[in-house]
């Protein structure tokens, strides 16, 4: 299913995964709309999309915003929202072992990801003609210590989309699971932490960190697949096996 001439919105498109799918929409032919919190990453993915597409600024995590937002938008065919699973540095150093993350934290967590799709969907589903795709993670795939509330949100997210299947038919509803993805979250993180993350990798079968780009196509190939729902499309390297 071609996607040429198609009207697709992705939300958190400013950079990383999301920005690397507005290329890849882009270059397929896609009209686009990308839509993002920070308004100076949001001009930069303009400029580098060289202006061909309506940008918009928007809090996924507000829900009147998120309204607005698509009742400005109207009509589209593909809808796909990029969103962290930690909202910011303040929540990230909070995270640790279940017994010692505070409740606000794992809330927070829950409200990044979890809440923030919720959001897009229940405003933005309305508006679709043919297919949602969200993106979650592998922290409830390989129990490890300390990820418990980006495990929960994420497996939450992937509960939903099985549910959503139904009764949002005949549209779509996937969901794809990235591994352990270079982005510009990721490289801003300490270098001990970067590292930590890199190291992970390294026993994976494919022995490197992900591209952005890489994850992007999976979105994209959800996307233009009319036969496809319901389903959770992992592209990890190999993560979960090592």
């Amino acid at each position: 299913m071609s996607l040429k001439d198609r009207r697709i919105v992705l939300i958190g498109a400013s950079s990383g995964i999301g920005l690397a799918c507005a290329r890849a929409a882009r270059e397929a032919g896609a009209r686009l709309v990308i839509a993002g919190r920070n308004t100076e990453r949001l001009e930069h993915a303009r400029r580098a999309l060289d202006g061909a597409v309506e940008a918009f600024r928007l809090d996924a995590m507000e829900s009147e915003s998120v309204a607005a937002f698509f009742r400005r938008v109207g009509a589209h065919d593909h809808l796909s929202i990029f969103v962290p699973t930690v909202p910011n540095a303040r929540v990230r150093a909070q995270l640790g072992l279940f017994a010692d993350t505070p409740s606000d934290a794992f809330a927070a967590v829950f409200a990044s990801k979890f809440g923030a799709n919720l959001n897009c969907l229940r405003y933005g589903a309305p508006h679709v003609r043919g297919s949602i795709v969200l993106v979650t993670g592998q922290a409830h795939r390989k129990s490890l210590p300390g990820y418990a509330a980006g495990a929960a949100a994420n497996g939450a997210l992937e509960a939903l989309v099985r549910t959503l299947a139904l009764e949002l038919a005949p549209v779509r509803i996937n969901a794809v699971a990235p591994g352990i993805v270079e982005t510009p979250i990721l490289r801003a993180m300490p270098a001990e932490m970067f590292e930590a993350f890199a190291a992970k990798t390294r026993n994976q079968p494919v022995a490197r960190l992900g591209a952005a780009g890489e994850i992007a196509g999976a979105v994209l190939e959800l996307m233009g697949n009319g036969y496809a729902t319901g389903a959770v499309l992992e592209i990890d390297g190999g993560y979960k096996l090592a």
